[in-house]
């Protein structure tokens, strides 16, 4: 889950108090944790990416609480564009779509620009997957000559942040800090185009790296100029709508850019009507509680939304901030939030048969028992992940039509169903790296391959162990002690190689010329991107024959 920090005073300026964040934070299904230094961290929803942001989440304390009501046609720009991005053809296989916003009178005082920072980076890695789908940068738009163009080249010149001369390209690539951590997306071409955007005088961004030092936002900037690229022309015009609204919340005037395409122009942002009909009846099954056509529109204004009756329906008039919510099920869900779940009676579910254990159980429990007794501690992880987590943090390649992808996923932490157990297991370490070592961690579950329309389940034992002296005896140890007792039999143990592992410590556990598991110690780059300090050795053993079904 996404976790972002604030100063408490900020909140209680805008009349929420400690005590009454505690209260309704959780009401809005967020998190937090508040430090002796008056800072407050707040786990946010990962299907949220406006309440990444400060104001965010203000505008949904204060329509939660009836602050301020929602009003129809609140985000509404009728301005004329002030600025016009002409998108050169060389972007086209590179970053091909941008989107732009105007802001005046913007507010940056106090703690809100480092915020507004915060926000940019914790969206584009989040949201925006590691700025490799979408990034964002903010300009002082009294420094900004001109209209913009938007293009690609394999050189030029510009003066990054925080540098004092100019730097061309290749340079920012290789010295600058961010362009050695963003860079390396255009590493696969020998002679990389990198996108980026110029007024009439200087180059303002290589993008998605770093912007000039020329047009940096201070505190006392009143004009901004946000520019959005990205691979997704959807994803960059709901984010530029989604930014665009929290500004004029925050009580900045918004004007619409123009973007040429070439042969087709439009206009960012642009705040499409979004209408939603929910049934009462299908709501109220679906809670268990009879709620009245007009409380539903009272919850609807709870959390953002105008609404009216129609008919047997309720009308919802979604805001542009809310990408999140995509079918009726959304404002279901919503509707419960408001209602407040602890006000939901739960009641007893009844069957006509008794529940039976699965053929595998006894086996999965002789396992878990056995890993109990070496010193492991069970984890419970979701089958779902993202391909960040299942591969690239393993320094591994995911290919598409060999995962299960999840269709319309809401939010970049879920996007596939997993492939491997470990990987979950390395991030129950990275969550728990302040905790007493050695940690030894197992996990019995279910995986998922695709091959065509064939979907193959596997039930999997991984183990983890992580300790200043782990190395591979231990973990070889380990493996040969859980083999023993399962129905594997006639197995051996080869030398192998995988991009997880260490060259030459790691290996797999064969039987009947199959491979079924691998072992070894965890590579340097693994434990860095997880975050991990200690050495970590790692097992998974394929435990049941594997299932396939037709999708």
């Amino acid at each position: 889950m996404p976790v972002v920090a604030f100063n408490v005073k900020d909140f209680e300026d805008r009349g929420y108090p400690v005590k009454r964040l505690q209260e309704l934070l959780p009401s809005l299904g967020m998190e937090a944790e508040f430090s002796e230094g008056g800072e407050i961290k707040i786990e946010t929803m990962p299907n949220r990416p406006d309440l990444l942001d400060f104001i965010g989440i203000v505008r949904a304390l204060d329509h939660f609480t009836g602050k301020r009501q929602p009003k129809e046609n609140f985000y509404k720009i009728d301005k004329e564009p002030v600025l016009t991005i002409d998108v050169d053809p060389s972007v086209k296989k590179i970053r091909p779509y941008i989107a732009g916003i105007v802001a005046e009178n913007v507010d940056f005082s106090g703690n809100l620009l480092k915020y507004a920072i915060n926000f940019t980076n914790k969206f584009t890695e989040t949201y925006g997957r590691k700025r490799r789908k979408l990034a964002l940068g903010i300009h002082n738009l009294d420094m900004i000559k001109g209209n913009i163009t938007y293009a690609a080249a394999e050189d030029g010149m510009m003066t990054p942040l925080d540098a004092k001369a100019d730097m061309s390209f290749s340079e920012i690539l290789k010295k600058s800090e961010k362009g050695i951590e963003y860079g390396g997306m255009y590493s696969s071409q020998k002679k990389p185009k990198l996108p980026f955007i110029r007024d009439g005088e200087r180059v303002l961004a290589v993008i998605p790296i770093i912007q000039c030092e020329q047009t940096r936002a201070k505190e006392d900037t009143k004009n901004i100029f946000i520019d959005i690229t990205g691979t997704s022309e959807v994803a960059v015009e709901n984010a530029a709508n989604m930014i665009a609204a929290a500004l004029i919340y925050g009580g900045a005037t918004v004007y619409p850019v123009t973007v040429n395409y070439g042969k087709s122009a439009v206009q960012t942002p642009e705040f499409r009507e979004k209408q939603m009909k929910m049934s009462l009846r299908r709501a109220e099954l679906t809670l268990g509680v009879a709620l009245g056509r007009h409380n539903i529109v009272g919850l609807a204004n709870k959390m953002g939304h105008t609404a009216a009756k129609y008919g047997n329906s309720i009308l919802f008039f979604i805001p542009p901030y809310r990408l999140d919510v995509i079918s009726e099920r959304d404002l279901i869900e919503d509707v419960a939030i408001a209602f407040g779940y602890d006000n939901i009676t739960p009641l007893p579910v009844t069957g006509v048969a008794d529940g039976l254990a699965q053929d595998t159980a006894e086996q999965e429990n002789r396992l878990a028992t056995n890993m109990v007794g070496l010193g492991y501690t069970e984890a419970i992880n979701s089958i779902l992940t993202n391909e960040t987590a299942n591969f690239e943090n393993m320094q591994r390649k995911g290919k598409e039509g060999e995962y299960v992808q999840i269709a319309d996923a809401k939010t970049e932490q879920i996007t596939m169903v997993r492939t491997d157990i470990v990987p979950c297991l390395m991030q129950n370490l990275s969550i728990s790296t302040n905790e007493k070592m050695p940690q030894r961690l197992f996990e019995i579950g279910r995986v998922f391959s695709l091959n065509g329309n064939t979907i193959k389940e596997s039930s999997k034992l991984a183990f983890v162990a992580e300790h200043s002296k782990a190395n591979f005896a231990e973990i070889r140890s380990a493996v040969e002690a859980a083999l023993k007792s399962s129905d594997v039999e006639g197995y051996r143990i080869e030398q192998s190689s995988d991009p997880s592992f260490i060259e030459g410590r790691c290996a797999k556990v064969v039987s009947g010329g199959t491979q079924i598991g691998i072992f070894g110690e965890i590579h340097p780059k693994v434990l860095l991107a997880f975050g991990l300090e200690e050495p970590v050795v790692a097992a998974e053993l394929t435990i049941i024959k594997e299932i396939k079904y037709e999708v």
